[in-house]
C-alpha cells in the first residue's frame, strides 16, 4: 500500500479515525485529571568559597572542590539531615504516624528513621557546575512540599555548623590539656636549667669560661717562668757546689760577688793579710803580734769560706724553692685545666637542658597557637553556606501536566488512530481508486464515469441521497 492508497483508506475510515483519537484523547485527560497532584517545592543553598570565622586560610583545587561539594549533595541526604527534620517539624508526633509505623515496620528500629527515610525517598538533591545546590522536596501538599524544603535547608545548615564546630570544640579541649601539660613541662625545664647553673656556679654564658682562661694562660705563664728560673738556680747551685768541692774559689759567683757581708769579709782578709806580710817581714814568725795577725787571718778566711758555703746554700734553697713553686704551679695548672674541662662539661649539660627548654618552649608556642586558633574555630555561628533562595509554596502542580497530557494524547492518539485504519484496511482490503482496480485485474480500464449531480427536476432532487443511493463511482 502506497501513500495515496493509505490516504483513501484514511479518508474512507475517518470515522475509526476519530474514534480512535477521541478516545485516547479521553483516556489520557481522565487519566491525568484522576491522577494526584504532586507539587515540588526549591531551595537553593550557596557554598562560598570564604569563609570568614575561618583563621586558616584555605585552597580547593577544581577536583578537591568538586568532591566537596558531592560531599555536600550526600550531607543533605544523609540519616542525620533527614531526623532533624522529622525533630524539627515534629512529624513523629502527626497523628496517625505511630501507628503507620508499627504496622509498617512491626516496631523494629525508630519512628525517626522510618519517616526519615520516606522523606528522602521524596527530596532530589542536584548541583550543577557553580557552587549552589538545589533542594526540591515532593508532596501532594504544595504546603507541606515548601515546609519539607525549608527545613532540610535548615536542618542541612545547621548540621554542617553542627559537624564543624563539634570536633573543633572537642580538639579545643583536648589541646587545652596538651598546653596545660608542655606550659608545666617548660616551667620544669627552665627551673632545672636555673638549679644547674646556680649548682656549677653558671652565671654568664661566656664570662666565667673567659676568666678561667685567662687564669689558665696566667698559670702557664707564671709555671714557665719558674721553670726557668728553677732550671737557673739548680744549675748555678751545681757549679757552685761542684766548684766548692773541687776546692777552687767561688768568688766568680755573681751571688759571692753582690754579697756585701762577704765583701766586708774579704777586704777585712786582704787587709789582715797584707799586715801580716809585712809583719812576717819585720817581726817574724815567733812574734804575738805576727800570731795574733795570723790568727786573725785565719778566722777571716774561715768566716768568708763560712759565708761562701752559706751563698751557696743559699743556691741550693733558691733552687728548692724554685722547684717547689714549679710543682705548686704544676699543680695550679692541672687543677685550672680540670677545672676548665669541668665547666665545659658544665656548659655542654648546659646547653642541652637548654635546648630542652627551647624545644618544649617551642611545642608549648605550637599546641599554644593551634588551641587558639581552634578555639576561635570553635565558636564559630555560621559557616561558608548559605541560604540563598527559600522554598516558596507552589502555586501550580508539577505533575501531572494537563497540557502536555494533551498533546502528548494528540500524537499519540493521532499515531495510533493511523495504525488502526492501516491494520482494518489490511485486513478488509478495498478498492479506493483506479490504480487499485488496474492493478488487481491487470486489464486496461476504457473509461471512468464522473460524479453524478443530479438536478431539481430529477426524481431524486437532493443531492445528498442521490449520493446516498448511487454507489461512489471509481
Amino acid at each position: 500500500m502506497d501513500l495515496n492508497q493509505y490516504l483513501l483508506a484514511l479518508r474512507a475510515r475517518r470515522k475509526t479515525f476519530a474514534l480512535v483519537l477521541a478516545a485516547v484523547i479521553f483516556a489520557a485527560v481522565t487519566v491525568a485529571l484522576v491522577v494526584p497532584k504532586r507539587y515540588d517545592a526549591t531551595a537553593t543553598v550557596l557554598i562560598d568559597n570564604r569563609d570568614e570565622q575561618s583563621m586558616t586560610a584555605t585552597r580547593m583545587s577544581p577536583r578537591e572542590r568538586a568532591g566537596y561539594i558531592h560531599t555536600q549533595v550526600d550531607l543533605i541526604q544523609s540519616g542525620k539531615v533527614a531526623g532533624k527534620v522529622v525533630r524539627d517539624l515534629k512529624l513523629a508526633q502527626a497523628p496517625g504516624a505511630r501507628e503507620e509505623w508499627e504496622r509498617d515496620t512491626g516496631a523494629v528500629g525508630t519512628i525517626e528513621d522510618w519517616i526519615g527515610a520516606g522523606l528522602l525517598e521524596k527530596l532530589k538533591v542536584d548541583t550543577g557546575a557553580s557552587n549552589i545546590i538545589t533542594i526540591k522536596y515532593s508532596s501532594s501538599d504544595a504546603r507541606k512540599a515548601a515546609e519539607v524544603a525549608n527545613a532540610f535547608a535548615k536542618a542541612y545548615l545547621d548540621v554542617a555548623l553542627q559537624l564543624r564546630t563539634e570536633p573543633t570544640r572537642e580538639a579545643a579541649e583536648w589541646f587545652e590539656e596538651q598546653v596545660r601539660t608542655l606550659r608545666a613541662q617548660v616551667g620544669q625545664a627552665q627551673a632545672k636549667v636555673s638549679s644547674y647553673q646556680k649548682e656549677k656556679g653558671i652565671l654568664g654564658a661566656e664570662e666565667r669560661l673567659d676568666i678561667e682562661f685567662a687564669k689558665l694562660t696566667e698559670i702557664s705563664t707564671q709555671l714557665l717562668a719558674a721553670r726557668n728560673a728553677t732550671y737557673d738556680a739548680a744549675t748555678r747551685y751545681k757549679q757552685a757546689t761542684e766548684l766548692l768541692a773541687s776546692g777552687a774559689s767561688a768568688d766568680a759567683f755573681p751571688e759571692v760577688l753582690s754579697s756585701t757581708y762577704i765583701t766586708t769579709v774579704k777586704g777585712d782578709l786582704q787587709r789582715a793579710e797584707a799586715r801580716l806580710q809585712e809583719q812576717s817581714e819585720v817581726l817574724g814568725p815567733n812574734h804575738p803580734a805576727y800570731q795574733r795577725t795570723e790568727s786573725e787571718v785565719k778566722a777571716l778566711r774561715e768566716r768568708l769560706a763560712a759565708e761562701t758555703k752559706k751563698v751557696v746554700a743559699g743556691l741550693g734553697n733558691a733552687a728548692q724553692q724554685s722547684g717547689k713553686r714549679e710543682q705548686e704551679l704544676q699543680q695550679a695548672l692541672a687543677a685550672q685545666q680540670d677545672r676548665i674541662m669541668k665547666l665545659k662539661d658544665a656548659r655542654i649539660e648546659l646547653a642541652v637542658m637548654s635546648r630542652d627548654v627551647e624545644n618544649a618552649q617551642r611545642a608549648y608556642d605550637t599546641a599554644l597557637s593551634r588551641h587558639m586558633t581552634i578555639k576561635v574555630e570553635s565558636r564559630a555561628r555560621q559557616t561558608n553556606l548559605a541560604l540563598l533562595t527559600p522554598a516558596l509554596e507552589p502555586v501550580r502542580p508539577a505533575q501531572p501536566k494537563v497540557g502536555l497530557i494533551s498533546l502528548l494524547s494528540v500524537i499519540i492518539g493521532g499515531l495510533l488512530a493511523a495504525g488502526v485504519v492501516y491494520l482494518l484496511e489490511m485486513l478488509d482490503r478495498r478498492v479506493r481508486s483506479r490504480s487499485d482496480l488496474e492493478s488487481r485485474l491487470a486489464v486496461p480500464s476504457l473509461g471512468r464515469l464522473s460524479r453524478w449531480q443530479p438536478s431539481g427536476s430529477r426524481l431524486l432532487p437532493a443531492p445528498v441521497r442521490a449520493a446516498r443511493a448511487l454507489p461512489n463511482p471509481w
